[in-house]
C-alpha cells in the first residue's frame, strides 16, 4: 500500500526530506509541503541539460507540429538550420527559463514588490493556501530557496563549456576521468580529454584543471 512518504519519494524528493515532510503532513502543517512542491514544478519546467542529445528539441518539435501554442517551431528549425550548436542553444534556453522561475518565485513571494513599499498605501501581502478544514498555510520564502533546488546542483549558474563537455562523453569516460581527477593525474587526464575531444594537450591540461573544481 502506498504511503505519503512513498509517493513524495517517487515525486523526486529523497527519503529524509520525504520523511520530514510526511512528518509535517501528519500534524496538518501543509506550508513545507506547499512550497517544496512549488520549487520543484518550477524546476521541472526547466530543460534538461544533462543528456548528450537534449530531448527538449524533439518535445518542442512535436508539440508545435500539434499546435500547441507558445512553441516557436520555424524559429527553432531557422536556428539548427543556420548551424546553431544544439548544445549552446540548450544553455541559452535554460538560462532564460532559470531566470523565469526565478521571477516568478519573487513574485508569489512579494506580489506587491512593483507598487513599491515606500508608500504607506501599499499593502503588505503574501499568498497562501487554504486546505478543506478552512487553515491557512504559508509557504514561506520560494525565490531564496530556489538556487539550492537546482537538480544540477550549480544553484541557477549557467555551466561552464568544459562541464558541457564532459557531460557529452560516454559514461565510461566520464567515469575514467572523474577518478583520474579525484586522484590529481593531470598527465593522464588531459591525455584522456585530448583523446575525446581534440585540442592542444598544454589546453587540454588546463581545461581538466578547471573541470576538476567543477565536479
Amino acid at each position: 500500500m502506498t504511503t505519503i512518504t512513498g509517493r513524495l519519494q517517487e515525486a523526486g524528493f529523497d527519503a529524509t526530506q520525504a520523511d520530514a515532510l510526511a512528518q509535517d503532513i501528519e500534524q496538518k502543517k501543509y506550508g513545507p509541503l506547499l512550497r517544496q512542491l512549488l520549487l520543484r514544478g518550477l524546476w521541472a519546467d526547466v530543460v534538461d541539460e544533462s543528456l548528450p542529445r537534449p530531448q527538449w528539441l524533439e518535445r518542442w518539435r512535436a508539440l508545435g507540429e500539434s499546435g500547441f501554442p507558445f512553441i516557436n517551431a520555424p524559429a527553432l528549425q531557422r536556428l539548427l538550420d543556420a548551424g546553431v550548436n544544439v548544445h549552446d542553444l540548450t544553455d541559452v534556453v535554460r538560462s532564460a527559463q532559470v531566470l523565469t522561475i526565478y521571477n516568478i518565485a519573487q513574485l508569489i513571494d512579494e506580489p506587491c514588490r512593483d507598487l513599491g513599499y515606500d508608500l504607506e498605501e501599499t499593502p503588505d501581502l503574501a499568498l497562501a493556501a487554504i486546505d478543506a478544514a478552512g487553515a491557512v498555510h504559508r509557504c514561506g520564502s520560494l525565490h531564496e530557496e530556489i538556487e539550492e533546488r537546482d537538480p544540477a546542483g550549480r544553484h541557477g549558474q549557467p555551466r561552464s563549456l568544459e562541464l558541457r563537455q564532459f557531460g557529452g562523453l560516454p559514461d565510461a569516460q566520464q567515469e575514467a576521468l572523474r577518478d583520474l581527477l579525484e586522484k590529481k593525474a593531470w598527465s593522464q587526464a588531459a591525455m584522456l580529454w585530448k583523446r575525446a575531444t581534440g585540442g592542444e594537450l598544454a589546453h587540454c591540461l588546463l581545461t581538466v584543471q578547471r573541470l576538476a573544481r567543477q565536479l
